[in-house]
């Protein structure tokens, strides 16, 4: 009860501030937009959008856990470009403070939900966006035969060994309570990898070297022809 009590009164926070701004720009504009300068009124604009943006992905974050623990929740696997939505995705959650660099050849396909990938990603540079540090390098490479493995990696302070499963509960952030810095529910990181492992794949945390932490996911690679990836749809609980 206690712990479902603080989620309420941690989600209730989080949807009034982007509400808020949205309410508080939309009236402004509806009621000013005539004397306004065309590049504050652009501004608005973008920010509203911005606010927007946090609400339906916090919105999203949120449903999609009843889903995942009743195995209700349907994945439609294609083949997908890494590259394409990792760019699509940082351009989103990054803004010119944080360096970003992407080295996932365009080449590789993966077999996986476009919508899902993207939520996983949004996650993770999310994650980074907020501790760690200025500089943010997503990766890929093949460890495992017809297996990729992405990998998010930034320059922040790691995350101690003590905290390294604590991170993946549900609701759990390194700052709580009157101590939070950030903003969240501390449910990214948890969704992430119930979303990686319900494709089939695994998500978990590694040391940066020399500093830094980097969270890595498989996801699986198109095969090479219909009938192995039609297998793989139904291994993965695609159908249900």
């Amino acid at each position: 009860v206690e712990i479902k009590n603080e989620f309420v009164s941690m989600v209730s926070h989080e949807l009034r501030t982007p509400i808020t701004g949205i309410s508080g720009f939309s009236e402004t504009l509806r009621d000013h937009w005539r004397d306004l300068p065309p590049m504050e009124v652009d501004e608005f604009l973008s920010i509203l959008r911005g606010e927007s943006e946090h609400l339906e992905n916090l919105v999203e974050d949120i449903l999609v856990i009843p889903r995942l623990e009743s195995g209700h929740l349907r994945f439609h696997l294609e083949h997908v470009g890494v590259s394409t939505i990792a760019e699509a995705v940082a351009e989103t959650v990054f803004d010119e403070r944080t360096s970003v660099e992407i080295d996932i050849p365009v080449y590789v396909e993966v077999w996986s939900d476009p919508a899902r990938l993207r939520q996983i990603l949004r996650n993770l540079m999310e994650n980074a966006l907020k501790y760690g540090g200025n500089e943010v390098y997503i990766s890929g490479e093949e460890r495992r035969e017809r297996t990729y493995t992405v990998i998010v990696a930034d320059n922040g302070s790691g995350v101690a060994e003590a905290d390294r499963s604590r991170i993946f509960e549900h609701f759990e952030q390194l700052s709580k309570g009157d101590a939070r810095l950030e903003q969240g529910v501390g449910l990214g990181l948890p969704i992430a990898r119930k979303l990686a492992t319900a494709m089939g794949g695994d998500l978990w945390y590694e040391d940066r070297f020399p500093v830094g932490a980097q969270f890595c996911f498989d996801v699986d690679m198109v095969k090479e022809t219909e009938a192995e990836a039609e297998a793989l749809a139904v291994d993965t609980g695609a159908n249900r």
